[in-house]
């Protein structure tokens, strides 16, 4: 067998140290690099620019995977040892091939960068709540049954599509930025945090935490707002950026607790493991069409409650949502095999889960913090009209993408 390639080595690690499985490249009908069009796909009618991206979720790699196939030599440095932002499907500690999302899960049918990347890698969409059993909900301590038809044709929330109306994908919402990686793994450097992005005249130099220097043309800032203080920027940043990233523009806390179970003991009642409670909190089976004995449920938790579980332990945050979820499913403490949770507030990386400013802070920072400052462009949901959606990180990054590309 011919030795494997730098590029074929690195791929199939990244794979491999996220749960998912390789295929030969030879026989990918979906391989980016023979596929001529894509969604946000870039003129090759422009001088090669050297540019350097920090951030490796979607912002990022969607802008490095179109500057590439553009013909610019991208460098995408990466603080985490992982690709993909806040798009992080969980595989462990669960069992049997379950997964669930930590964070970007379902995606509404109005999302058309979202689908058409989907799309544009072969990636399969599936529908996101379960067409059969029971939904339950618990208000004021009252446990009702929600026939199928009517949950599906409800919301989520107000101005929200319907619950049918919204995908998933595919054996992990993770496979999307991982596609995307597959075609820029020579060019991610994983665990490399930035400490100075320095502008001159003639272009900009980026110094990592490690000692390491790189100099690009132009740059591409994709961090949150709430990670990006830790970078010094010379010169400083307009007095905009920086009240925005100083707390001046609120961001979401989000913590989502997960519990593996040895069986589906619920549908013995005829429910699907999803439903609602008032404290409030959304109950999801990620895995409801998946085959086999075991099952897990996860508690979905925003804004204050979140805030509340997360001066919880690991453990107390296990017992305190089967504790509540008693009086959901009742006898929940006798089937539980292990559990386990994430909250985006807490991880180093993200600082909290999506920008959710203000009226009066949108009104004084929006057309600021996606603004280029000199040779720094800026993208994330942060910079879009889509606050917490892949499709901001897409459209944002497209949109920086396309104001370097057509830069002089």
């Amino acid at each position: 067998m011919p030795d494997l390639t730098r590029r074929e080595f690195l791929r199939r690690s990244m794979l491999i140290s996220a749960g998912l499985a390789f295929v030969s490249c030879e026989d990918d009908d979906h391989d980016p690099e023979t596929v001529e069009d894509s969604p946000g796909m870039l003129t090759v009618d422009r001088p090669p620019k050297k540019i350097v991206i920090v951030g490796a979720g979607m912002s990022g790699l969607v802008a490095g995977y179109e500057l590439t196939r553009a013909g610019h030599n991208v460098t995408i440095l990466e603080a985490r040892e992982r690709i993909g932002g806040r798009v992080l499907t969980l595989r462990t500690p669960f069992s049997d091939g379950h997964s669930a999302e930590a964070g970007a899960a379902r995606i509404p049918p109005d999302h058309d960068m979202t689908l058409g990347y989907a799309e544009h890698f072969g990636l399969t969409l599936d529908p996101f709540y379960p067409r059969s059993g029971l939904y339950v909900d618990l208000s004021d301590g009252n446990r009702s049954l929600i026939p199928t038809a009517d949950f599906l044709d409800d919301r989520p929330w107000p101005g929200s599509v319907k619950h049918k109306e919204y995908v998933k994908i595919r054996d992990g919402t993770d496979r999307l930025p991982h596609a995307f990686a597959e075609f820029l793994t020579e060019q991610i450097n994983l665990m490399t945090p930035i400490e100075t992005i320095e502008q001159t005249d003639g272009g900009v130099t980026v110094h990592a935490s490690d000692g390491s220097v790189f100099s690009a043309d132009r740059v591409l800032c994709t961090v949150p707002l709430p990670v990006l203080s830790r970078i010094t920027f010379i010169p400083q940043l307009s007095a905009e950026k920086v009240a925005a990233m100083r707390g001046g523009y609120n961001y979401a806390p989000s913590t989502r607790i997960f519990i593996q179970f040895a069986n589906r003991f619920w549908e013995s009642e005829g429910l699907n493991g999803w439903g609602n409670t008032d404290w409030p909190e959304e109950i999801w089976q990620p895995t409801w069409d998946r085959e086999g004995p075991r099952g897990i449920i996860m508690s979905y938790l925003r804004y204050n409650r979140a805030v509340e579980v997360d001066r919880l332990s690991g453990e107390e945050r296990i017992t305190d949502v089967l504790d509540r979820w008693e009086g959901v499913l009742p006898n929940v403490n006798d089937h539980v095999e292990s559990g386990t949770s994430h909250s985006w507030a807490l991880e180093k990386w993200s600082g909290a889960a999506w920008a959710s400013p203000t009226a009066e802070q949108d009104a004084a920072l929006r057309s600021h913090i996606g603004k280029a400052e000199g040779r720094v462009h800026f993208a994330g949901e942060h910079a879009s009209d889509y606050h917490g959606w892949m499709q901001g990180a897409l459209v944002s990054g497209l949109r920086a993408a396309r104001e370097i590309h057509e830069g002089d």
